[in-house]
Parts: structure tokens; sequence; C-alpha cells
């Protein structure tokens, strides 16, 4: 399915291909600080200066955590806890077509600004269940440019 990856794990910064369309992908595991979970950095200009490595020409971007306001609310926390710096470079830099992400089990599910569509498939639910049925949908166009 996936061609010119190292594997379909691992495609961080290349091109893939897809049913013979060419798609830019971008992962990445960090995540703002979080109880002392791996791949943890602090909020602010360390976190961006990772998220300033996802290149512009991204169409499908996989992050661990979501961003500020889209699928992270916690209701047993009142509040929302995705990346603000991942907001702010997904919405004004990279604009992907498509972001999917985990980790807020409490947010699962789609949503969209009518640019990027954003997926949080998390697998389990908040009582770390799995139990959450696979989201499935439509890749997007490639970009041309």
């Amino acid at each position: 399915m996936f061609r010119a990856a190292p594997s379909p794990h691992n495609y961080h910064h290349h091109t893939f291909s897809i049913r013979q369309a060419a798609y830019s992908g971008s992962n990445d595991r960090r995540q703002p600080w979080y109880y002392g979970w791996g791949f943890n950095l602090p909020r602010g200009q360390a976190l961006l200066d990772k998220w300033n490595q996802i290149p512009e020409n991204t169409d499908i971007l996989v992050t661990h955590c979501p961003p500020l306001g889209f699928l992270d609310w916690v209701p047993k926390k009142m509040q929302r806890v995705g990346c603000m710096e991942l907001l702010n470079t997904v919405q004004r830099r990279v604009q992907p077509k498509l972001h999917v992400f985990g980790h807020i089990h409490e947010g699962y599910g789609m949503m969209t600004d009518g640019t990027t569509t954003f997926v949080n498939a998390s697998a389990c639910t908040v009582n770390f269940l799995p139990m959450n049925p696979p989201i499935v949908f439509d890749l997007p166009n490639p970009r041309t440019t």
C-alpha cells in the first residue's frame, strides 16, 4: 500500500503512494509534557521548534497529540488539553488535508475546520478499553503543487 517510504509505520517527511496518488506525509510522536511519559517536551518554544520541522507540503499529518480545540476536551478536567503550538503550525503554516492523532481518548471522532479534517482515532476508551471502532474515511486528493 505504501511505496517510497521505509515502512508503512514510519513515513516521517516522506512521499508515499496509495492507489497511484502521491501523498506527502509526516508523523511525529512528541507531545506536551504529560506525567513523565515518553517523547514529552515542555509547552512553548521547545514544541514549536519540533512542529516547525513539519514540511509545508504535508497532505497527511499523523501526531500522537491533538491540536488545541480539536477533539481534545477532557470532561473530568473540564478543559481542552491539545497543543497550542501544534494548532498554530497546522492552521497557519502546514494546512494538511488530514490530521490524524489519538492520545485524548475522550475526543474520539472526526471534525473539520474547513481546510483540514481532524481525526482522533483513539482505539481505547477513557478507561483504556479497546472498544472504539475503527474510523473509516475517504482520503482527500493530494496537493498538486
